[in-house]
């Protein structure tokens, strides 16, 4: 069966990052060298630079350039889904093995936490803690999420840690599915967050919320992680503040809703290098609109999803299950694609699909002597580093998600 074979998988992708403390490396991990460092910050040409020689390289870089690996809060929070799927559907008996992982991971995540102006929110230098409570977190104030490196976009440099709402929305979900006790007061404090620091573009079709405080991008899936938010921090909050959550929810809905182009798909943004449609960045935004139309009881937004779910599976995957990176072209193989694109379809009611995505994802990019996915795989090379955030965590929550719904029907 083949969720006995994903289950084999995913176990040894735990035992992989258990190995090494859940620390590793990312594809734009590349401002955090520790040589280059005193130059970086004077070239933005160097920045970008570095940032792809050392994401694209057949060669891993990262010891030559001194780049550590460290935990990064979203890799942390999708290996905290994947923990959440299986003990909500694994045998009581078994239960107290996911336990003290799930609770290691919480701390961990709290104590990567940042203020709104990047500063840590929980634990100085951010060294892990294991004692965070529940009522420290209910009186912490506004915090967030960011990544554990800089990294620069054409737009703008966005230093290391500083909160983003994408980071965030993942792990507000991870905490979610773990069921954790500290679920409510970090989604209020990630909807003051989305509110309050978020710059905000309106316009006669909605709202558009930017990707952090620093910038004022329009990024379609960013701005549906924020609505997001809001709408999961709605229940969590007296009258007057859920209604104000649960319009602006609605009113990114209907913006996003909005942009979608005449056959279903979605560009990534609006400035004018964000025009290429992507499987990886359409699987987010119809599972998080699927998601907001669930938590919110509302169909208005059933004929955009089903427009856009057509496309989706029409022209961003290949017939035997290939996860294509762009809408035009298949390559390169990348196994963030391959386990969003498993998870959306999932949730969108074509499990049959999710396993064959999966199953291509094994054949393609699994290495078992690296006990791990391969970061890509380009027509004409192959660039063979694994990556706990980009390669691991995600394939860890695909494959759990899936037999999550093989065991006991649709796990969310």
């Amino acid at each position: 069966m083949p969720e006995q074979k994903f289950q084999r998988i995913a176990n040894t992708i735990l035992n992989w990052a258990e190995e090494r403390d859940f620390k590793g490396s990312d594809p734009y991990d590349g401002l955090n060298s520790r040589l280059l460092s005193p130059l970086l910050k004077h070239s933005r040409f160097l920045r970008l630079a570095t940032i792809q020689a050392v994401k694209r390289s057949p060669l891993n870089l990262r010891p030559i350039l001194m780049v550590p690996a460290s935990r990064n809060p979203k890799g942390l929070a999708l290996f905290l889904s994947g923990l959440g799927y299986q003990q909500a559907t694994t045998k009581e008996t078994s239960k107290d093995k996911y336990k003290e992982i799930i609770s290691k991971l919480e701390q961990m995540i709290l104590s990567l936490a940042s203020k709104p102006d990047g500063t840590p929110a929980f634990s100085k230098d951010r060294a892990i803690r294991t004692d965070i409570t529940e009522e420290e977190v209910n009186k912490a104030g506004t915090f967030a999420w960011g990544y554990n490196f800089p990294w620069q976009s054409r737009a703008f440099l966005q230093p290391a840690w500083y909160p983003t709402v994408v980071c965030s929305s993942f792990i507000l979900d991870a905490l979610y599915h773990s069921n954790s006790r500290f679920y409510p007061a970090v989604a209020r404090s990630l909807a003051r967050f989305t509110v309050d620091t978020l710059n905000i573009h309106k316009d006669d079709s909605g709202i558009c919320f930017s990707y952090s405080p620093r910038d004022n991008t329009r990024v379609y899936n960013a701005s549906l992680f924020a609505a997001k938010i809001l709408a999961q921090a709605a229940q969590f909050t007296e009258t007057q503040q859920q209604t104000k959550y649960r319009d602006l929810a609605t009113q990114a809905c209907n913006y996003i809703q909005n942009k979608q182009n005449k056959d279903g798909s979605w560009i990534y943004g609006e400035a004018d290098h964000w025009q290429w449609i992507d499987n990886l960045h359409t699987g987010f935004v119809l599972e998080t609109m699927q998601s907001i139309a669930e938590t919110m009881q509302t169909k208005d937004y059933n004929t955009t999803i089903a427009r856009g779910l057509d496309y989706y599976r029409t022209n961003l995957f290949n017939k035997d299950g290939t996860a294509k990176y762009y809408n035009n072209s298949t390559y390169p193989l990348d196994p963030h694609s391959f386990a969003q694109g498993a998870i959306t379809l999932a949730k969108l009611n074509h499990e049959e699909q999710a396993k064959a995505v999966l199953n291509k994802a094994i054949e393609k990019l699994w290495d078992e002597n690296k006990k791990g996915f391969i970061f890509q795989k380009e027509k004409n090379y192959t660039v063979r580093q694994v990556h706990l955030r980009w390669s691991q965590a995600w394939m860890f929550k695909a494959f759990s998600y899936i037999n999550s719904i093989a065991t006991e029907g649709k796990a969310e």
